[in-house]
C-alpha cells in the first residue's frame, strides 16, 4: 500500500523545477484505513461469520440463584377467621347519658383577725365591794347600779389569775346578776354583763386566755335570796365525758 502511493507520487517529482522546494508528506496508514468504508475494512464474510458462530459454543449465562418458593399470604378471610376467638367483647354502650356532676363551692375563707384585748379597767379605790369565798368558788360583791372594782376585789381577780397560769387546765366561769322587775328586764342584764365582763378584761391581762373564760349575765334571774349585785366565780378543770374527752 506505501509503494503505490509513493508510485503516484513520481510524476509530480518529474515535473519538479530546479530550485522548487520539496516538503516530506509523511503517511499514516490507519487513519488511511479509517477512511475506507466498513465493508471493506473486513475481511469476512457473512458465511465465515456464520460458521465462526456455529463452530464455538455459545456462552451459557450463568443460573440465578436459587431462591426459595415464597409463601403465598392468608388471604384476610383466613385471618380474621384465626383470630375470630381472641376478640374481646365491646362495652356496653348505655342507653340514659350520666348524671351532670355536681360540684361544690369552695367553703368561704373568713378573714383572721388577732383578738384585741379588751381596755383595762380601772379601780377605784372607794367603789363598794367584797370578797367572798363560796362552795363553788369565789363571790365579788358591787355597789347599786355599778360595774367598778376596789382594791379587795381586783386584788382577789389577779390572785385567780395567777392560779390559772399555773394550772393551764383550769377553765374560769363569770356568773353576773342584779337586780330589776319584769317591766325592765334589758337593765339589769345589761348592768350583770359588765359586771361580767370587767371581771374577764382583768384576767385577761393577767394572761390567761379568753378561751378559757366563760361570761354569762343573767340579770334578775335565778337571783336567789343572795345580794343581788354579785358575781360568782368558778374555776375547775372540765369534766370528762364517759369516752374520756372533755364536756
Amino acid at each position: 500500500m506505501r509503494i503505490a502511493a509513493l508510485l503516484c507520487l513520481l510524476p509530480f517529482f518529474a515535473v519538479l523545477r530546479p530550485g522548487t522546494v520539496l516538503a516530506q508528506v509523511t503517511t499514516n496508514d490507519k487513519a488511511l484505513e479509517a477512511l475506507t468504508p466498513p465493508a471493506a475494512k473486513s475481511d469476512t464474510t457473512p458465511a465465515a461469520t456464520a460458521e465462526t458462530a456455529t463452530s464455538k459454543p455459545a456462552a451459557q449465562k450463568p443460573a440465578a440463584p436459587h431462591r426459595a418458593a415464597r409463601k403465598p399470604a392468608a388471604h384476610p378471610a383466613t385471618r380474621s377467621t384465626a383470630h375470630a376467638g381472641t376478640r374481646t367483647a365491646l362495652p356496653a354502650v348505655p342507653t340514659t347519658p350520666p348524671p351532670n356532676p355536681v360540684i361544690a363551692p369552695p367553703p368561704p375563707v373568713l378573714p383572721q383577725h388577732a383578738r384585741e384585748a379588751p381596755p383595762p379597767v380601772p379601780v377605784k379605790a372607794d367603789a363598794i365591794g367584797t370578797v367572798t369565798k363560796i362552795d363553788t368558788g369565789t363571790r365579788l360583791t358591787f355597789g347599786p347600779g355599778s360595774s367598778d372594782l376596789n382594791d379587795t376585789t381586783h386584788a382577789a381577780l389577779i390572785e385567780l389569775a395567777a392560779a390559772a397560769r399555773q394550772d393551764k387546765r383550769l377553765e374560769i366561769t363569770l356568773t353576773a346578776w342584779a337586780p330589776g322587775t319584769p317591766e325592765d328586764p334589758s337593765t339589769p342584764r345589761r348592768l350583770s354583763l359588765d359586771r361580767a365582763l370587767a371581771a374577764r378584761a382583768v384576767l385577761i391581762h393577767e394572761g390567761v386566755d379568753s378561751e378559757r373564760i366563760t361570761a354569762i349575765a343573767k340579770g334578775f334571774t335565778d337571783i336567789g335570796g343572795a345580794a343581788p349585785d354579785r358575781l360568782d366565780i368558778v374555776a375547775a378543770h372540765p369534766r370528762q365525758t364517759p369516752t374520756g374527752q372533755p364536756k
